[in-house]
């Protein structure tokens, strides 16, 4: 210290200042001299020494200054101090006192809680840099600044004249301080909350909580002394990539429990499960065969998911391109709206087949010998073209083949060039084969020589002559007498 802090403890207070100091409260204005000497003040009053002998017990152990020059230079001693020695140990942990230290406890309501291991009240009435300074009826106290919340503290002039509960972590200077924990308190509370939480908690509860950290995977709550996960994938109905896109920290959300384990140490919640399902009554509003307006949502390697409403999605498989439509066109880009036809509805496990090319509302092999029979002229349009020959719409989901062998063309030559895709094009039925599902095709105007139709034009000729089938019509001729 210098010369003049010397002094300046060294003088005695005039009766009249001492007087107005004892009667005019401390009022902590930073933290800084003002909070100091608001607790020499109380420790003043409660050991009855003077202000500034209080204070000098607040202040840590400062270096002895060094000898005149010349003289050899000795190790910096730390004063002692008139604190009792304390005991290391981890945060927030107590301490038991010992006997003296009990019944050097000034107050007999504190002395009979600290034995006791119950908590005590105390007032908030100043702070530092290191933590809050409480009087505790009339024993002086000191709250570190990390006890003095769960997680980080709020501005230190909030807690100012509050009434707080604290657990008394140690004892020191033989009973004339008190080492405390608001904190402590708040976990036990905390604690106790999340026990009774545990035993109300059933699956299908809607509880209420604060979102206290977002993840790549989800969202974790806080429930009241129990957390809780939100999946990402639970928090809407709609597709989430990231939780932060549709929750932020701090925020109340309300939840349902869909999965309770260990104990009910770990819960799964679910927003999406208290909003309607957008899946109810799909099957009515697009049901197969129907038109879509839908708007393209992302690309996957079999094809592109579309999003008809808000939480439905439907695929649009690569095959089910329009003719002559590649991967690459600008319209499937993602945002862009497709037109198309619902292909197949599966309400239960929520998922919509989606085509961009008319789809038939029923099997178009019924009856289709009775529609195209061979020999028959037909219009379609080239669908696509492969290595043995073209593909050929003849209705919606029904194709026929046109193999290279019936194109007429010389070997060697460019089919694609020649029957580009999406071109409409007149040919002939050269054979159906139902169990197959096949129809094969042929240029207009060829001769269908020896072909099934041949047989089957046969066949029906000689019923009319004979009334009999070509076999029966046989044995019938060998019955009848030889003349």
């Amino acid at each position: 210290m210098s010369e003049n802090e010397n002094a300046t403890v060294s003088v005695e207070p005039r009766p009249e200042v001492a007087e107005a100091a004892a009667a005019e409260p401390a009022i902590p204005s930073s933290e800084g001299e003002a909070a100091e000497a608001a607790s020499a003040a109380v420790a003043a009053q409660v050991s009855g020494t003077e202000p500034a002998e209080a204070a000098e017990e607040e202040k840590s152990a400062e270096p002895v200054p060094a000898e005149a020059e010349g003289a050899p230079a000795k190790a910096p001693r730390a004063k002692k101090s008139r604190r009792g020695k304390r005991r290391p140990g981890k945060v927030d942990e107590v301490v038991p006192p010992t006997p003296e230290e009990i019944a050097g406890i000034p107050s007999d309501a504190v002395r009979a809680a600290v034995e006791a291991g119950h908590p005590v009240e105390g007032i908030v009435i100043g702070w530092n840099q290191g933590g809050f300074h409480v009087a505790v009826d009339g024993v002086t106290g000191f709250c570190p600044r990390s006890s003095m919340e769960i997680g980080h503290p709020k501005e230190p002039a909030q807690y100012l004249d509050k009434k707080l509960v604290f657990r008394v972590l140690r004892v020191e200077d033989k009973g004339h301080r008190l080492v405390l924990s608001h904190a402590a308190m708040l976990r036990e509370e905390r604690k106790q909350r999340a026990e009774e939480l545990r035993r109300k908690m059933t699956l299908g509860s809607v509880l209420k909580g604060r979102v206290i950290s977002l993840t790549d995977f989800g969202a974790f709550v806080d429930l009241g002394g129990v957390e809780g996960l939100i999946h990402v994938s639970e928090i809407r109905h709609q597709r989430v990539a990231h939780p932060k896109e549709a929750l932020e920290v701090g925020q109340e959300v309300e939840a349902q429990v869909i999965k309770l384990a260990s104990g009910g140490d770990r819960v799964s919640l679910s927003l999406r499960a208290l909003e309607p399902d957008p899946w109810q009554g799909v099957a009515e509003r697009f049901p197969a065969g129907a038109k879509f307006s839908a708007k393209v949502l992302r690309k996957s390697d079999f094809g592109w998911f579309l999003e008809l409403e808000p939480g439905v999605e439907g695929l649009l498989h690569h095959s089910q391109l329009q003719p002559g439509m590649n991967a690459e066109d600008p319209r499937l880009a993602p945002g862009e709206t497709l037109e198309g036809f619902v292909r197949e509805v599966d309400a239960k496990r929520k998922r919509l087949s989606l085509s961009l090319r008319e789809t038939p509302t029923h099997d178009p092999w019924q009856g289709v010998e009775g529609r195209y029979s061979e020999g028959m002229v037909v219009k379609g349009k080239v669908e696509k073209v492969e290595r043995f020959g073209a593909f050929v719409e003849l209705e919606p989901g029904l194709t026929g083949l046109l193999p290279n062998s019936e194109m007429g063309l010389p070997r060697g030559a460019n089919v694609a060039r020649v029957y580009p895709v999406g071109k409409e094009v007149k040919l002939q039925v050269a054979q159906v084969d139902v169990r197959r599902r096949r129809i094969s095709l042929t240029i207009e105007g060829k001769t269908l020589e020896g072909s099934r139709s041949d047989y089957q034009a046969f066949v029906k000729q000689s019923r009319r002559s004979t009334g009999l089938g070509a076999m029966a019509a046989a044995l019938e001729k060998l019955r009848l007498p030889q003349r």
